[in-house]
This record gives C-alpha cells, structure tokens and sequence, in this order.
C-alpha cells in the first residue's frame, strides 16, 4: 500500500503482511518514511536470532503490559490518566514498533498538547512506560530523556480568606467534620477518604494519614497531632456511628456515603453546593490544604516545620508550594523600607540639581 503525507505531521507509509496491516507514522520526508517501511517489512520477515532473542514489542502492547502492573501500584485518578496518555500517542503515532521510537516522534506529539503544563504532564506519563521498558531490557534508551520539560505558567490559586472559611463551615452543615479533617490534617482529599477508625489513636491524640505521593508510588504511613477540635468533632462522629445513626454497622471507614455504605472515591459537587450556600468564591479542595499552609505561615511558624506537616520531602516542593509569598520577615522588611529611606532629599544626595548634573 501507500505512502502520504498529512500537512503539518509529516509523512506516513501502510502495507500488508501476512492478513495484517502494518503502519508508521511523522517521517519528515517521503525519502525516509519509505525507508522506514523497507525497515519494517525487513524486520517481520526476519526471523529471530536465536529462541532467547526478545520480539519487537509493538506500543500497544508495551503500555497494556506496563498498566497491567500500575493498576497494582497507583490510585485509579493516577491510572486512569496514564491510560488516557497512551491512547492519545497510539491514536497520534499508531501502533509503531519499539525500534521505531524515537525522540522525535514524541516531541511532535507533545507539541499537539494545548498547554505546557499538560505537555509535561504527558511527558512525565511518556517517560515512565518508556522507562519500565528500558529497565526489563525491551528498549534501548528512554526517548523522553533528550526532550527538556517546558516552563509553565502555575495555575491561578483561590486563596481562603478566614472570613470565607468560617462562612464555608457555617453552610457546611452535616460535612462539617470531613472539611475540619481535611484543614486540621491538611490532607489530600484521597487520604481522608481512605481514613479508618484505626487510624485514629485517641488516647495519644493522633491521627494517621497514608500517601502514595512518594517516588516509586509506595503506600507510606504519617502520624499528626490531632487538634482538640477535630478530636472532639470525630470522637462525636464515632459515638453517632456507633449507635446505628443511619449507617450500615461495622464499617471501617470514618466517611462514608450514606446511600452505598462505602467510602467516597470523589464528591465533585460537594464543594461547588455549600460554596453558593454561604455565598462565596467556589474553590477546590486543594485550595484548603493550601489555606492551612498559608495560615502557618502567617503565624510565625518555620518553613521546615510547615514542610513536616504537608509530608513533603522537600523544602524546595514546601517553598514552590506556597508561591514564595511574603512572610513576616518580608513584611519588616518592606517596613524598613518605608521607615529607614535612605535619601531624605534626592536632589541634594545625588548631587542631580535643577535636573543637570554636576
């Protein structure tokens, strides 16, 4: 069969092989996509060197293979996405042979996203399959390790005034007790929704969240102090569940959904319904792990400190995550400024009159 170009991709070549239809896809020239098809034809007709030769692996199936063993390792969001991002480059680059990647063909799909910041995200996705790929010995090289992440504008951020957050709890009503989880923790709404009764040690005042935001997607356990509100607001909660209080008896999870007995996996308009209700600014659940940093902050506590309480690994992920806004030793600074000006009378202490030099 042909050989064609599509404006704007470049070039692409099909042929049949043995009642199947082979295809690759963005040559720069015709020259080279029918080199590439010589290649190709070659290569099924070749038989293996010997019975330990590994096949060619074909993307398919090198990513079914690879989410085969993530679905284990991730949380569905994360693997759900992942799949997204393969069926997106197969639909882009088709169903090419491992030999036939290149750095090329990638940045050519990753130039299709509509933004940097999905860029990298497809990039980072990319770069794992092909990763595990080259780890396991079926590819030779990484091709998304010649390919630079771009700069991204960071997304802008609602910040929670006090006055909003008091007005959002007042509405809150009975969901009361999941959001003072999620500020007192300052946990990911994931790790409140896995939270168990057995995480909770009341007599030490403790509470205990898991996370696999680690390298490697590990499930790793973090104990926080349990704030005497929260404590209270949950050992109520407890007491309530514990008397039948309209949940199926013996469940694990601290919440649930009343109307499956199960624990949330996603509450998308939760946040948007007592937002209207209390008559403010709609924002995420993020937005309030970032309040109760920024609120730390503003009351004199240490970066380290603050860093400890998120779980981050890093001081460098603590400052990026607060957006280096300004702290109380910035603020004295800036009044300095005000207070210590260092010319009272330009004019004279430049030397600069009548807007000439002497």
């Amino acid at each position: 069969m042909g050989i064609w170009q599509v404006k704007g991709k470049g070039w692409r070549y099909r042929f049949e092989s043995q009642g199947a239809t082979h295809t690759g896809q963005w040559f720069e020239t015709k020259a080279a996509a029918r080199s590439a098809r010589e290649e190709h034809r070659k290569r099924l007709k070749k038989p293996p060197e010997s019975k330990n030769s590994p096949p060619s692996w074909a993307f398919a199936s090198l990513s079914l293979e690879y989410l085969a063993e993530a679905q284990r390792k991730f949380q569905p969001k994360t693997w759900k996405y992942k799949r997204f991002v393969y069926q997106s480059f197969q639909e882009f680059a088709g169903n090419l042979f491992l030999d036939d990647l290149s750095p090329l063909i990638v940045a050519r799909y990753l130039r299709t996203r509509p933004s940097n910041y999905n860029y990298n995200f497809h990039r980072k996705d990319l770069s794992a399959l092909f990763q595990w790929a080259v780890n396991r010995g079926l590819l030779a090289a990484n091709p998304c390790a010649a390919i630079d992440p771009l700069p991204e504008e960071l997304p802008a951020l609602i910040h929670i005034t006090p006055e909003e957050w008091s007005r959002f709890l007042l509405a809150a009503g009975p969901e009361r007790p999941f959001f003072l989880t999620v500020f007192y923790t300052l946990g990911r709404v994931g790790e409140i929704y896995r939270l168990t009764w057995s995480d909770l040690d009341w007599q030490r005042g403790e509470i205990r969240l898991f996370t696999r935001k680690r390298k490697g997607g590990e499930l790793e356990e973090d104990w926080l102090p349990l704030a005497p509100e929260l404590q209270e607001t949950l050992w109520g909660l407890y007491q309530r569940r514990a008397s039948g209080a309209g949940f199926p008896a013996g469940t694990p999870y601290v919440f649930i959904n009343p109307r499956t007995g199960s624990p949330y996996t996603q509450r998308r308009k939760i946040l948007r319904t007592i937002c209207r209700r209390a008559g403010i600014r709609e924002f995420g659940f993020h937005a309030i792990r970032h309040l109760g940093a920024d609120w730390l902050m503003n009351h004199g506590e240490d970066l380290r400190t603050i860093s400890r309480y998120l779980r981050h690994k890093s001081l460098a992920t603590t400052e990026k995550y607060l957006r280096r806004r300004p702290d109380e030793s910035l603020r004295r600074a800036s009044r300095t400024l005000q207070n210590k000006k260092p010319l009272t009378d330009p004019l004279i202490k430049t030397g600069h009159e009548n807007g000439s030099p002497t």
